[in-house]
């Protein structure tokens, strides 16, 4: 009986040791709408844009080694790579696979054979994890090298990546675009104050020649797929434009509206890279046994303000970033962001978004204001990870337009990054080449 009693205190005492050497789980804030029950249709076609499909699954990051805030593009003729990382809210690490899907220049999947596109094998184990240290939020942290040895894109275009528990492809938990360039024109552009007078204060107009020097496009009006985008959204983005003028060697894009982007503000910004101090858009920090919430200050409308040059931002990115660690996949915790925008009365015409690459630059539910009645703001709640964050209020006009200047305001002399892709389907091929790539600033324009 004296060893059964000090058999039975043992066990009690290494219980008490696992427990409590174990991390703290906040509550289940999700970033995103579960939608875990989520099958391919008959068609076997996904969604194909930035998605999150498994409730858990945050922070999916996309870019060149290196480089965080580049855009998720390749060449075709370089050894580079981007870097995909991802977090899951759980403890238990779980074997995912990915594969990319060859897509046509309007983001729909291609005719091309899995076989045809792909050198190797036809998905990827991500080997990469780590589990979380030192954080309330217990979470694993994964990576991969995009492309892998083992599975290589042969073709230009568009891709999209799914990533998927092992056996269950038809069931992707996260999905990501990927462009690959394979550069076979110049592209020559210039961004100005809008031609059409009543215009020219707010709006930014993006002219682009094509210069195809010893490569043949036999019909340009019909062959040829252009894009515009701002700050790398998609919801604005200018797409499929016909050329103006054509000469030897050279296609014209030189339009006077059918090119035109409100310039829009500067971002606004907040820093959480350290819960130990208030940077200057936060109100306050609340830190408990199971939970990390940051209240910020009230934001304002600012479109009837006029443009300020002193506010510096990242043109819409986010950085995941640590003080309070080293490793900042794995050692930044997650925070529950608090925002509130006064405004006199709830919006009929729409709904109010937070956007930019804070929400993977998309509309999910959990980025929506909802408008408090008694208190006469619009609030919202995000389940974020430490870093530095730029983001805008955004319209989602119930026509399913947006705007950014409803509540942001529109100049000028704001500063922007433009990126034009040149696609190209050549007679007897079935498929979209990415041929030509620029990127350019609205910087200077006054």
């Amino acid at each position: 009986m004296k060893y059964f009693n000090k058999y039975i205190y043992f066990i009690l005492i290494l219980f008490l040791i696992i427990s409590c050497s174990s991390n703290k789980i906040t509550s289940n804030y999700s970033m995103y709408e579960k939608i875990e029950n989520y099958q391919e249709d008959e068609n076997n076609q996904y969604d194909f844009e930035n998605k999150i499909y498994k409730s858990s699954i945050h922070t999916v990051l996309l870019h060149p080694y290196g480089f965080e805030l580049g855009e998720a593009i390749l060449n075709l003729n370089k050894k580079d790579s981007l870097l995909l990382s991802f977090d899951e809210l759980d403890s238990l690490p779980k074997n995912y696979f990915y594969t990319l899907i060859h897509c046509n220049a309007d983001w729909t999947r291609s005719n091309l054979l899995e076989t045809e596109y792909l050198k190797g094998f036809s998905q990827e184990l991500i080997f990469e994890y780590t589990n979380s240290f030192n954080t309330i939020q217990n979470y694993v942290n994964y990576k991969a090298t995009i492309p892998s040895k083992n599975m290589i894109p042969i073709y230009s275009g568009n891709y999209l990546l799914i990533v998927f528990e092992e056996n269950k492809k038809d069931r992707p938990i996260l999905s990501k675009q990927i462009m690959i360039l394979n550069e076979k024109i110049n592209v020559e552009a210039n961004i100005k104050r809008a031609t059409i007078l009543d215009k020219r204060n707010y709006q930014h107009e993006i002219d682009f020649t094509i210069k195809h020097n010893g490569y043949n496009i036999d019909d340009p009006f019909n062959n040829l797929y252009t894009v515009i985008k701002q700050n790398n959204r998609s919801d604005n983005s200018i797409v499929n434009l016909t050329p103006v003028f054509i000469k030897k060697n050279e296609i014209i894009y030189d339009y006077e509206e059918e090119n035109l982007f409100d310039g829009g503000n500067e971002y606004r910004f907040f820093d959480c890279s350290s819960l130990r101090y208030m940077t200057e858009r936060i109100k306050d920090i609340n830190i408990s046994s199971d939970s990390n919430k940051i209240f910020l200050f009230q934001d304002k409308s600012r479109n009837f303000q006029r443009y300020s040059s002193l506010i510096k931002d990242i043109n819409g990115k986010k950085l995941i970033r640590t003080q309070d660690g080293l490793d900042f996949y794995s050692e930044s915790d997650y925070v529950l962001i608090h925002f509130t925008l006064p405004y006199s009365h709830k919006i009929t015409h729409g709904e109010l978004y937070i956007h930019g690459e804070i929400s993977d630059y998309g509309f999910p539910d959990t980025h929506k204001l909802n408008y408090n009645e008694e208190l006469g703001v619009y609030e919202a709640k995000i389940y974020l990870k430490q870093g530095y964050y730029n983001y805008e209020y955004i319209l989602l006009k119930n026509n399913g337009k947006t705007s950014s200047a409803f509540i942001e305001g529109s100049h000028f002399e704001t500063i922007n990054d433009y990126t034009i892709y040149i696609y190209h389907k050549e007679i007897g091929e079935d498929y979209d080449q990415l041929i030509g790539f620029k990127k350019i600033s609205s910087k200077g324009l006054f």
